[in-house]
């Protein structure tokens, strides 16, 4: 037996040579055992025996398209391909297809590989795929709803007092939990667990807001231009509490005495030099006493430390009339 024989007789892959007229003239022995026949039990089979029954009729169409237009064909070309065994079990395979010539016509070369580890392992791959997704799922879930636990406990306590600075410490502290509680919903709701959409999170959390701190309904306007952007958990936590800053600090202070007005809310991209949150308001304004940079207030603190821990810049700009607060977002966040 010379070299080359011997390679197609022990490689590991079925080798066929099939005829044009589908019967095939040579089989290895990997072949033979693959398919379950006895030496030298394939020769002059029909192709379509190895195939199931209900993919013949469609396999002799494919054979002659093929035989048509001759042409070499890689494993794993994306097809879902069964065969047969001579007991009739099916299992799933790749083949490869080769044309040639030979004096009494053309043959084609098929090398068959059994896939069935291989998918049953991308199977078990999938399948604790989806469990892992499911049990992300059901954590952001739990933590939504824990959190939302939290918020109305401090709303229920906030009940029990009439000293005004404990209420309003309790309220500001529910709006906080509250922000981060709609993070987690946003991830539970979009089946997306790595990223938020960040700009209709902006949106709803300031649509909240609004909703909880303003009495008429409507006494404050909102307004929005909101690009799509996604900001994976660790950005998207503490924009969300510095947005619930920024609007709760519009709130309480830009409208005295129940006058209306309107907020502006921005996101969107600001050239190559990353995002711009902005939220503006038609208020009376920043009071000068107040510095953002040095201010002790809670509110304006918290801003502070978020920001350096993303990694951004916040500014705060009059805006003739009113007040434009603004969290610059390097490039690198999208």
């Amino acid at each position: 037996m010379n070299i080359y024989e011997s390679v197609f007789e022990f490689t590991p892959d079925a080798i066929l040579v099939v005829g044009a007229d589908g019967l095939i003239s040579r089989a290895n022995q990997t072949a033979e055992r693959l398919f379950g026949y006895p030496r030298g039990g394939m020769a002059g089979l029909a192709i379509e025996a190895l195939i199931p029954k209900r993919f013949n009729e469609r396999h002799v169409q494919h054979r002659s398209s093929y035989l048509s237009e001759p042409r070499p064909r890689p494993m794993g070309a994306g097809l879902e391909l069964f065969a047969q065994r001579r007991d009739g079990s099916e299992f799933p395979v790749d083949i490869m297809l080769s044309p040639m010539e030979a004096e009494n016509g053309p043959l084609v070369l098929c090398i068959a590989r059994d896939v069935t580890d291989r998918k049953r392992a991308d199977k078990m791959i999938l399948d604790s795929l989806q469990e892992k997704e499911v049990l992300i799922k059901e954590i952001h879930h739990r933590v939504k709803n824990n959190l939302a636990v939290m918020s109305s406990l401090f709303y229920l306590q906030s009940t029990y007092t009439e000293d005004e600075p404990t209420i309003k410490i309790l309220r500001e502290s529910q709006d906080r939990v509250r922000s981060m509680a709609l993070v987690h919903e946003s991830l539970y709701q979009s089946g997306n667990f790595s990223a938020v959409d960040f700009g209709n999170y902006a949106v709803n959390l300031s649509e909240q807001l609004i909703g909880a701190y303003t009495l008429p309904v409507g006494r404050i306007r909102l307004t929005t231009e909101v690009d799509p952007l996604q900001l994976n958990m660790e950005l998207a936590v503490p924009c969300g509490l510095i947005l619930n800053e920024i609007i709760t600090n519009a709130l309480k202070h830009a409208f005295p005495n129940g006058q209306p007005g309107e907020i502006r809310l921005r996101l969107g991209r600001v050239d190559d030099n990353g995002y711009a949150l902005s939220v503006a308001d038609n208020g009376v304004g920043l009071c000068e006493a107040i510095d953002p940079e040095t201010s002790k207030t809670l509110g304006l603190r918290l801003i502070r430390s978020l920001t350096r821990q993303i990694d951004a810049q916040f500014e705060v700009l009059p805006a003739n009339p009113g007040t434009e607060m603004r969290l610059m977002l390097p490039a690198s966040v999208a």
